[in-house]
């Protein structure tokens, strides 16, 4: 499948986008590509951009003006002004990052999802040995989240009595790490931030509130 209508186009979007929402906007374009955005996978990308820095007002505020343009307007008018913001290259190899983060997000590429990454890596200009770099950390970071995860019954122990897991967020492409959604006995959600040590019977936690829009 090709999406050479959406990379090539210059349908002009009625808003425009600042570098934060473009990169947002290029991660949810590629959630879409396979079907219906899913509200849950939407928290993928939060969580990458959470952990890039970016505040949780930036973050709020880009989803719900990215997921008004997608809906109102048509795709080549998203990436067309997402494109028009995204100039120097740490921007670019960020929303790369995130566009290869959520196509692996299930531990697996439809081809719908490769077609489109592997035609935003050729429009981003964004070397064959990056993109294999890319894949192969997102590879290597969704088996080390699997083992994470079988690890949450042993984790659930180590919290207040009725806590509940409700779900998991990837965060940055590469490391051992992961972003658990914990809903406490006082009704809070909270993330709690998991990450594996140098040995593999051990690992790190800490707890911080979630972003309002999770609650």
């Amino acid at each position: 499948m090709s999406y050479e209508n959406i990379f090539n186009s210059k349908v002009k979007c009625s808003e425009k986008l600042t570098p934060n929402e473009a990169i947002f906007a290029i991660g949810l374009m590629v959630m879409a590509v396979d079907g219906d955005i899913d509200m849950n996978e939407v928290e993928i990308i939060e969580g990458f951009l959470l952990k890039k820095g970016f505040t949780a007002q930036e973050v709020d505020a880009a989803r719900k003006k990215v997921l008004r343009i997608i809906t109102q307007e048509k795709n080549e008018a998203l990436f067309y002004a997402a494109k028009q913001v995204l100039q120097n290259e740490k921007e670019i190899e960020t929303a790369f990052d995130l566009a290869v983060e959520v196509a692996m997000a299930d531990d697996k590429l439809t081809e719908e999802e490769d077609s489109f990454v592997m035609g935003l890596a050729k429009t981003l200009k964004i070397s064959q040995q990056k993109v294999e770099q890319k894949f192969a950390d997102a590879t290597k970071y969704c088996r080390n989240s699997e083992r994470l995860i079988e690890k949450i019954e042993e984790i659930l122990l180590k919290l207040p009595i009725g806590s509940k897991y409700e779900g998991y967020i990837n965060t940055t492409t590469g490391l051992r790490s992961l972003n658990l959604k914990i809903r406490t006995p006082k009704d809070e959600l909270v993330i709690l931030n998991i990450d594996e040590t140098g040995d593999i019977n051990q690992i790190e936690m800490e707890l911080e509130s979630a972003p309002p829009w999770m609650s």
